[in-house]
């Protein structure tokens, strides 16, 4: 069986979509498991109508907790063998499920990727907006393998929607999502690959990927955005310390993680910048040490990023002594 897990949260306009979209799969040996996070609009009822209409529909409301422990706690109700977890603005192709329990047992596979698609709804089109799709198929192979492969051909996707697990492959490498941060993605993806099970590749457009207004990644939280990569960062830092992290491709990855982090701090506003400057100097000081960091011009990003910073603190606290004499 595979457990459909539907984190939810203020979505009514999309939510009947997303649910009929799972309803309507071919394959029918599955239950749905809807995480009603605190809704404020109708989503919870709308939850409640599918769960007294079809049995294999579970409904569980919960305080306000986000993302991560929305899936978490749909994680650790989930009775099936296999687990996927849909996004309650998006849709997945009628045959989605069967493909991938398909892939899954032939690969005999951990964890199954595959490709999807952007649609635009009510905003524009942003050609900056990744695309879900890869131009090649790739061989089942252990995860720390396929990673590098994927970081080196450009490749690699976070979204957890485009993964489909074994459930005790999760459990058994306390794969859970960390709560309280934005990017999640970024880190459990990562994670989940870095355990090294073997991944298989089911190379069709089965997920449906909708971009809105006010939707989690498309919203501005500039400050908050860069303080969840940050975290991110440190997460896998102290992977490598304890030896859960190591090779090539964590080591890619991880500098991957880092220039986002940098580039969010230079997106900040000089407030916001001053506010978690001591934090910024210690990740700075920390990639400079960094031996897996072959990347010197993110180094050398860094290390003026601390003098420039260093020296708008220093103006700033002589201008204000100067006020004050």
């Amino acid at each position: 069986m595979i457990s459909v897990v539907i984190p939810v949260y203020n979505v009514e306009k999309y939510l009947n979509e997303c649910i009929e979209s799972v309803l309507n799969q071919t394959y029918k040996d599955y239950e749905i498991i809807l995480v009603d996070d605190g809704s404020t609009d109708s989503s919870g009822h709308i939850c409640d109508s599918y769960m007294t209409a079809d049995s294999r529909v579970r409904v569980i409301h919960q305080k306000n907790g986000g993302l991560s422990a929305a899936r978490n706690t749909g994680l650790k109700e989930a009775k099936g063998e296999y687990i996927y977890f849909l996004d309650s603005d998006d849709y997945i192709e009628n045959h989605t499920l069967g493909h991938l329990v398909e892939a899954a047992v032939k690969e005999i596979a951990d964890a199954v990727f595959f490709d999807g698609y952007v649609f635009f709804d009510e905003c524009e089109d942003d050609q900056s907006v990744s695309g879900y799709s890869r131009r090649e198929c790739y061989k089942t192979q252990k995860g720390r393998e396929m990673l590098l492969q994927l970081l080196l051909n450009d490749e690699y996707r976070t979204a957890v929607p485009l993964m489909f697990y074994k459930k005790e492959y999760l459990t058994n490498h306390n794969l859970w999502f960390l709560d309280g941060i934005l990017h999640e993605d970024e880190l459990f993806t990562f994670l989940v690959f870095n355990a090294n099970g073997m991944v298989a590749h089911c190379h069709e457009q089965l997920y449906a990927r909708r971009i809105r207004p006010g939707s989690i990644m498309t919203g501005s939280k500039m400050l908050r955005r860069y303080e969840s990569l940050l975290r991110i960062y440190q997460e896998i830092e102290s992977g490598y310390k304890i030896g859960n992290v190591a090779g090539k491709a964590a080591d890619l990855y991880m500098i991957r993680v880092a220039k986002s982090v940098w580039g969010k701090f230079q997106s900040l506003e000089e407030k916001d910048k001053e506010k978690v400057f001591i934090e910024y100097q210690r990740f700075c000081k920390n990639v400079l040490g960094h031996n897996g960091f072959g990347d010197s011009k993110l180094k050398i990003k860094c290390s003026t990023g601390i003098q420039k910073q260093l020296y708008r603190v220093e103006y700033k606290l002589n201008q204000i002594i100067k006020r004050n004499q």
